[in-house]
């Protein structure tokens, strides 16, 4: 005689016995359950990371790019807006630590005379980040009227979140940039 038990029939010589027997997949079901139910938080976790982390470097770059636009539009003080202060500029070994925004200062006549008509970010990326600091490695060129680039640079640009606010705080870059002629 052949007795049925939970989803696994019972042939004789078996113990049959309905609650005295234990279900053969219990246990592992039990474990990949659990161990199903972490990967889903971990991956949940994961997720909420990557999308805080995506929304941070959003925010942050936003002031680079309005800096970028407002170097192009001739406009320093939407440039300084886009500033935190103190604010620190080093190229080569030149250090400025500008105290206000008053001390911030842009000679677009001098860039003009050297041929300069505008500047672009070929690329930024985040490389460090925490809520309230992200480090951009940067590069910029700088073009003539005819389109035509005839600088480009590496830099570092440190953005910091004060009071709810985002802006550039410290401005590197390297001085060796390439010049074409």
């Amino acid at each position: 005689m052949v007795e049925e038990v939970g989803a696994r029939k019972v042939g004789p010589g078996e113990k049959g016995g309905g609650a005295q027997q234990k279900k053969g997949w219990g246990k592992a079901a039990k474990v990949s359950l659990g161990v199903l139910g972490g990967l889903s938080l971990l991956m949940g976790y994961i997720s909420a990371a990557g999308m805080k982390e995506s929304e941070i470097e959003e925010e942050a770059r936003k002031p680079i790019d309005d800096f970028f636009a407002a170097v192009n539009a001739r406009d320093p003080e939407r440039c300084r807006r886009n500033l935190h202060y103190p604010h620190i500029q080093i190229t080569g070994n030149d250090v400025s630590i500008l105290e206000s925004a008053a001390d911030f200062e842009i000679d677009f006549q001098a860039m003009a005379d050297e041929g300069w008509t505008y500047s672009t970010l070929d690329s930024c990326t985040m490389r460090h980040f925490c809520e309230e600091k992200v480090h951009f490695e940067l590069q910029l060129s700088m073009h003539q009227a005819n389109d035509s680039r005839y600088a480009t640079y590496q830099a570092l640009w440190i953005v910091t979140c004060q009071d709810g606010a985002w802006g550039i705080q410290c401005r590197s870059i390297f001085p060796s940039g390439t010049r074409l002629a």
